[in-house]
């Protein structure tokens, strides 16, 4: 069999390969005297990905197989769609022309805090201030922002405390300001990037790859698994595995619902991975900052290859031959022939 040859048969599964990959190919050159055309060769691969969507017939395993495969693909698609989309945030501007803007210039700020999707301005009105001064000072703020031109919302007091805050937004940025009633009577300013419109399309467009992606891995594991002779062992590993994926996969798509409710409950547009960090103890390492993905991507690099080496488990020889019937549109792999059984 040729290297050509073998790049057609690529799009099969490996069941269809060992089997009847030569009868295709025998097939294909004798139906069109052996020069078959690119649509001839277009219509055998899309014959091969077609098997490959496949699932074995009458398995309730395989139908189970597929959905937590599917499941856990998309949680995956978002987690890299929300990585790429995070990449065309805008930066955070420079602090100290920024706490002038907001706090004004008179200001002497005793923190400047920025990273690339965060920056923290802390201002502290000192003992003497009273109450009173601190909401007036937020009160200022305020209306120093809205006559600059940023969208902003109305102070609002928490509760019973003395404690003032509104947040604004101007182009790229946004911006919650607080002014909290501890002995230091500190004014903080907390900016974060306001999320793109190219953030949503990458993100489903990550899901949608992950769900096929999903699809296919998991008829080809159901169909190991459906002809497996260690099937009860692989099973057990794959639904460890699955156990394990269940939470970081859950918290995604709770990243996911939060997106398209948008709110998240911290007041800004946070990505749909930065949910990995929303760990469980035990899978959560207590010494790691909890605003880290590093649980949430180490929990799922476990339970993929807990999956995997369910896979590999159920691996079965390329001797068996049990028969797989070969469906195949009238017309055989290029449209003229009939199907290969």
């Amino acid at each position: 069999m040729t290297m050509p040859h073998r790049v057609l048969l690529a799009a099969f599964p490996a069941r269809i390969r060992r089997r009847h990959g030569a009868e295709l190919i025998t097939t294909l050159a004798e139906m069109t005297d052996g020069r078959p055309s690119h649509t001839d060769r277009l219509r055998l691969i899309a014959d091969g990905v077609r098997e490959r969507f496949r699932l074995p017939a009458r398995r309730p395993l395989a139908v189970l197989t597929v959905a937590a495969a599917v499941l856990v693909g998309g949680a995956i698609g978002l987690a890299v769609g929300s990585l790429a989309g995070e990449q065309t945030y805008p930066s955070m501007p420079a602090t100290a022309p920024l706490a002038a803007h907001i706090l004004g210039p008179q200001a002497q700020p005793d923190r400047l805090h920025r990273d690339r999707f965060h920056l923290e301005i802390t201002h502290n009105l000192g003992a003497a201030a009273t109450s009173s001064t601190l909401e007036q000072q937020v009160h200022d703020i305020h209306d120093r922002l809205a006559a600059t031109g940023w969208d902003v919302t109305a102070v609002e007091r928490y509760r019973s405390l003395d404690q003032w805050s509104f947040s604004a937004r101007s182009h790229g940025l946004r911006v919650s300001v607080t002014g909290y009633a501890d002995p230091h009577r500190p004014i903080e300013v907390l900016g974060y990037p306001v999320r793109p419109a190219t953030y949503l399309p990458l993100v489903l467009g990550g899901l949608l790859v992950g769900l096929l992606t999903g699809w296919l891995v998991g008829a080809a594991m159901a169909d190991r698994l459906t002809a497996s002779r260690h099937r009860v062992p692989a099973v057990v590993v794959g639904a460890v595995g699955m156990a394990i994926l269940a939470v970081p996969t859950g918290r995604l798509y709770q990243g996911l619902l939060l997106l398209l409710r948008k709110d998240n409950g911290a007041g800004f547009d946070a990505p749909i991975h930065d949910a990995l960090s929303w760990m469980p103890w035990p899978l959560r390492d207590p010494t790691t900052f909890p605003d880290t993905v590093v649980p949430g991507l180490r929990t799922l690099l476990i339970g993929l290859a807990i999956t995997a080496l369910a896979a590999v488990t159920a691996h079965r020889p390329r001797s068996d031959g049990h028969p797989v019937p070969l469906e195949l549109p009238p017309g055989g792999p290029a449209g003229q022939g009939g199907d290969v059984q």
